[in-house]
């Protein structure tokens, strides 16, 4: 095994588990208490001096809520795989990384799915640069997801053909591999009795 599972239990502690606990629990709460508040009359209203419901003003702060969630236990995320996998530190870094810029990734597609109705109308016929701005948050957490799992093909490739196959010829030791060689202490002489030339 090559990972220090102790360091990282002393680093995820009872305290990180129950901070995160609290900030899924509040968080929790307050989507609930929101999606509760969103079946009250006249969420359909618009804001005054603005093309903006109520109802979508609610579902914004939902979404923050969701991703400020969602970027804290990103990193969160990464320590328990790092924790839960077992194999060489070089392939569990990897997975431990794609978890995080994935928990980032969503992130991102939450929030633009989320703040849509209340920010869009503000823009009216530049709604396109909603999409665009989004479009390059997502491409950095994407690229360094797609960058970290092409560098992990080869030793991901490299397990596997261990776990199949098992170890390779290059892992047995020499003498299972090379010609035997004349034993220098044998005795010189020949099955029929003769004496060994040299």
């Amino acid at each position: 095994m090559n990972i220090d599972r102790d360091t990282f239990r002393s680093a995820v502690g009872p305290e990180t588990v129950e901070s995160a606990s609290k900030v899924l629990l509040g968080t929790g709460a307050l989507v609930f208490v929101l999606l509760l508040a969103s079946l009250l009359p006249g969420l359909d209203r618009l804001l005054p001096e603005t093309p903006v419901t109520l109802a979508a003003v609610i579902g914004a702060l939902a979404t923050l809520a969701v991703v400020g969630l969602l970027l804290y236990l990103a990193s969160g995320l990464a320590a328990l795989t790092r924790l839960a996998l077992d194999g060489p530190a070089a392939v569990v870094e990897h997975v431990a990384s794609v978890v995080h810029w994935l928990a980032v990734l969503v992130a991102v597609l939450v929030a633009h799915a989320g703040l849509a109705p209340a920010v869009t109308p503000l823009l009216d016929g530049a709604r396109w640069t909603y999409d665009v701005a989004f479009l390059l948050l997502a491409l950095a957490p994407l690229a360094v997801v797609a960058a970290r799992l092409s560098v992990a093909i080869d030793p991901l490739a490299a397990l596997v053909a261990d776990s199949v196959a098992g170890e390779d010829d290059r892992s047995a030791s020499p003498s299972e591999t090379d010609e035997p060689e004349a034993d220098a202490d044998a005795p010189d002489w020949t099955p029929d009795g003769g004496r060994r030339s040299g």
